[in-house]
C-alpha cells in the first residue's frame, strides 16, 4: 500500500511539474511567429476566452479580444494590447492600444533600467505594421518580467510608466496568452 502511495505522490509531482508552461523559453523580439495550431487555439477559445472581451470584424474574418481587466484611463501612460484572430489563415497578432495620453505621440519611447544591475535603455514604436507591434510588446513584456522599472520620455522628462501592478498584469496575462496561442511558450 506504501509503495502505490509513494508512486501516486511521483505521478503528482510529474504532472505539477508539466504544468510549467513557460518551460524557461524566452521569446524573442526578432523572432516572430504569427501562425496558430489547431490545439492552442482550441486552447484559447475553450479556457482563456473567457478573460476577454470579443469583437469580431466578420467581413475581414477577424475576432479581436481585449483582456476585461485592463485599464482604461486617460491621465496615465497606458498601454493595453489587443490580439487579434485572423480564423481565415490560422493567424494570430498582437497590437498595441495606447491610451489617448499616448496617442498625442508620434513616438512611443520607453526607457528602461536595471537597477540590480545597473542598466537601460530605450525602446521605440512608430505605429507600424504587426512586426513592430509584436517586437514592441515583446520587448516590454520581457522588462516587465524583468521587473525594469519603465519610463515614458516626453519632451526630456520621463514619466513612470506600467508602474502599477493593474497595469502590468493585464499586459503580462495577454502576452503570455498570445506566445500560448502561436506556440512560442
Amino acid at each position: 500500500m506504501k509503495y502505490l502511495q509513494v508512486i501516486s505522490l511521483l505521478l503528482t509531482l510529474c504532472g505539477l511539474s508539466a504544468c510549467d508552461v513557460s518551460g524557461g523559453k524566452e521569446v524573442n523580439e526578432n523572432e516572430a511567429k504569427y501562425t496558430t495550431s489547431d490545439a492552442s487555439e482550441l486552447f484559447f477559445k475553450n479556457v482563456r476566452s473567457i478573460y476577454y472581451d470579443k469583437s469580431a470584424m466578420a467581413e475581414a474574418k477577424l475576432d479581436i479580444y481585449r483582456i476585461k481587466e485592463r485599464l482604461e484611463v486617460e491621465d496615465y501612460p497606458l498601454l493595453n494590447l489587443s490580439i487579434v484572430v485572423n480564423w481565415r489563415y490560422d493567424e494570430a497578432y498582437v497590437l498595441t492600444e495606447p491610451n489617448p495620453y499616448l496617442q498625442q505621440m508620434d513616438t512611443i519611447q520607453v526607457v528602461w533600467q536595471d537597477t540590480t544591475n545597473n542598466q537601460g535603455g530605450t525602446y521605440q514604436f512608430t505605429q507600424g505594421n504587426k512586426d513592430a507591434h509584436f517586437r514592441f510588446a515583446t520587448q516590454l513584456y520581457r522588462s516587465l518580467q524583468a521587473e525594469h522599472q519603465l519610463y515614458i520620455l516626453e519632451e526630456d522628462e520621463q514619466v513612470k510608466f506600467m508602474n502599477r501592478r493593474d497595469a502590468r498584469e493585464p499586459f503580462r496575462k495577454t502576452m503570455v496568452d498570445y506566445f500560448r496561442l502561436v506556440d512560442l511558450l
